[in-house]
């Protein structure tokens, strides 16, 4: 516990809970646009050690409040901040992939559930 914790008023709300947990994620067009569109409601992220440290917690799944998907790398680059829905883990056999192509049937994904649409600008 921090001293601002130790010194806050009981009514407050818990120091965590000021925190947003944002989840960061950089997409191509073609797939921003349809998240921006509030058409495409799934994100698929191959189950890899890379997203395995972003997305687990020695609790499960981790919990974030929002997702923050960016179109590209440069200093005005597009965003959208949408709602995070949960994330779970399942087969490519389960996915339904955007694009219509088929997933590998063995390999595991994360499917990251977006709700709506909070906000699109640029950074």
């Amino acid at each position: 516990m921090t001293n601002l914790e130790k010194n806050a008023d009981a009514s407050e709300r818990p120091l965590d809970l000021l925190v947003m947990r944002i989840l960061q994620l950089t997409l191509k067009k073609q797939w921003f646009d349809l998240i921006a569109s509030g058409e495409k409601k799934f994100e698929y992220r191959e189950y890899k050690k890379h997203w395995m440290s972003r997305l687990l917690c020695k609790q499960g799944i981790r919990n974030y409040d929002e997702v923050r998907f960016t179109n590209g790398y440069g200093k005005d680059k597009p965003f959208i901040r949408v709602e995070f829905k949960g994330a779970a883990i399942i087969k490519g056999a389960h996915c339904s992939p955007d694009n219509g192509e088929p997933l590998n049937q063995e390999q595991k994904y994360f499917v990251i559930g977006l709700g709506k649409v909070l906000e699109v600008g640029n950074a």
